[in-house]
């Protein structure tokens, strides 16, 4: 029996159609596979340019607040500081008609567009003068008459670091210094900032609240005149500063007599109840009926990003002349 041969043409051709084939597939499927690769870096670029691109717009956002809490922070401080004289008056104005104790600070609030503003406008005069007290007592009578003012909270986060030592002289030596013109000394501040009164850290731990350092200088300063405004400041201010010159039940029958008759001048109030002419004198360098410097706390909050909080101080010099101080915190 004879096998028919194939031509010698199509067995030659064959394994070359199988080779075409297999190479036709290998470059489908490499075709795939950049076009697989090709897409997903193109949706990785898009997806990082989307996240950049909404970064950039909360950043713009944020900054946009920040711009408005700025503007508003500076346009109400130098409003509110400029007129706080005659705000202060419209207050006590208010409280005698309404029979209430007048108070050395004036709290509002004020929300422009998505900016809330927390005002704290005070009188720096109606606070108890840390550097007035400290050159009168020293370190520890000062210590202790902060917790006495500003209660006992505050006792673990005090820590006073005076820029310069007490004036060495003794009480009687330093009254009348205070008075005679002649005499009086160039006195320092010893408290310049917050930061040298109270350690902020375990001010902030202890109160638990961002408003800490607000409430525990509600009847404090470090600025103002020297003198203690006597019609505004707190009861335990005007004790602290008193009892530098007079015992405390002499300083408690001079307040009392001042609570039953608030109209009464303080040169009158001194003559009734301090018969000792040089003490009069004494006290009336202390104490006065007017206040010239002022501050104010804001604190400038929105719904989302950072708060902006300052405290701005006005002083005004013995020539008249108005300085400010402006703290972050």
């Amino acid at each position: 029996m004879k096998i028919k041969a194939e031509p010698k043409h199509l067995t030659a051709t064959r394994p070359a159609r199988r080779y075409a084939g297999h190479k036709r597939q290998s470059r489908s499927g490499y075709v795939l596979m950049t076009v697989i690769a090709v897409s997903i870096l193109v949706i990785t670029c898009l997806s990082m340019l989307a996240r950049q691109s909404l970064r950039m717009g909360l950043n713009a956002a944020d900054k946009e607040r920040m711009l408005q809490k700025r503007w508003g922070s500076l346009s109400l401080q130098r409003t509110l500081l400029a007129n706080a004289g005659r705000i202060f008056e419209q207050q006590d104005k208010k409280n005698e008609r309404q029979d209430n104790t007048t108070t050395p600070v004036i709290q509002s609030k004020l929300t422009l567009g998505e900016v809330t503003f927390d005002l704290l406008l005070a009188d720096e005069d109606a606070k108890l003068p840390l550097n007035t007290l400290y050159h009168h007592v020293g370190l520890k009578k000062t210590e202790d008459s902060i917790s006495r003012v500003a209660g006992s909270n505050v006792t673990l986060a005090t820590r006073l670091i005076p820029a310069v030592e007490p004036m060495q002289i003794s009480r009687e030596e330093k009254q009348i210094a205070v008075t005679d013109d002649e005499g009086e000394e160039d006195v320092r501040d010893a408290f310049r900032s917050w930061g040298e009164v109270f350690d902020l850290a375990t001010l902030s731990k202890t109160a638990r609240n961002q408003s800490s350092l607000q409430a525990a200088t509600t009847n404090l300063t470090c600025w103002g005149s020297g003198q203690l405004n006597f019609r505004r400041a707190s009861d335990e201010a005007i004790l602290a500063l008193a009892n530098i010159v007079v015992q405390d039940g002499k300083a408690r029958r001079v307040l009392q007599r001042y609570r039953s008759s608030p109209t009464a001048s303080l040169p009158t109030l001194l003559l009734s109840e301090v018969s000792n002419q040089q003490k009069q004198r004494q006290l009336q360098a202390f104490f006065s009926e007017t206040s010239t410097n002022f501050s104010i706390w804001i604190d400038a909050r929105s719904p989302t990003g950072p708060s902006l909080r300052t405290f701005t101080v006005m002083k005004r010099d013995a020539e008249g002349v108005v300085q400010q101080q402006r703290f972050y915190l």
